[in-house]
């Protein structure tokens, strides 16, 4: 059991994400974020979403360090050209994972720029625009809001 919210929308993404951006940001949220010794950015792993007992495996029901929970729920469209909810249930901390992205993935200056594996990367991108989200308590209402990579919420009055 848990708790689950829906969020409807997306955040704009500028320039576009390239295909390598596209492909790895969702192979990032479709791969349970174990702890291992691979490093945050791995994607891999055996069995379904990387959940395999392997042998780089720290452990398996903790993120790693700066991740705030085990599944990244923000995937981007097919053209790259924006960022949304991919449906998950129970996808906590998603204003966390949505500056977690920014600023390791996606902003100039961003913390994999000049690391293994992120070369086709461009770190140029500009994110804005509004997520809107409800919990499953009816009082539960709030929007992330994006503006040129700054994330913000804000609750609905009740």
């Amino acid at each position: 059991m848990g708790y689950s919210t829906r969020f409807e929308g997306s955040v704009s993404v500028t320039p576009p994400l390239n295909r390598h951006e596209r492909t790895y940001l969702r192979k990032f949220a479709g791969t349970r974020r174990t702890d291992r010794t691979r490093g945050p950015y791995f994607v891999g792993g055996s069995n379904i979403h990387g959940r395999g007992d392997d042998s780089d495996v720290l452990d398996q029901d903790r993120p790693p360090a700066g991740q705030p929970s085990l599944w990244c729920g923000w995937i981007p469209a097919r053209d790259g050209s924006a960022l949304a909810w991919d449906g998950i249930e129970k996808f906590h901390d998603a204003d966390v994972w949505m500056r977690y992205l920014i600023d390791h993935f996606l902003r100039p200056g961003a913390h994999a720029q000049g690391r293994n594996g992120f070369g086709r990367f461009t770190f140029d991108h500009v994110i804005d625009g509004t997520i809107h989200a409800q919990g499953e308590d009816p009082d539960d209402i709030w929007d992330l809001i994006v503006t040129n990579n700054a994330v913000r919420v804000t609750y609905a009055e009740t």
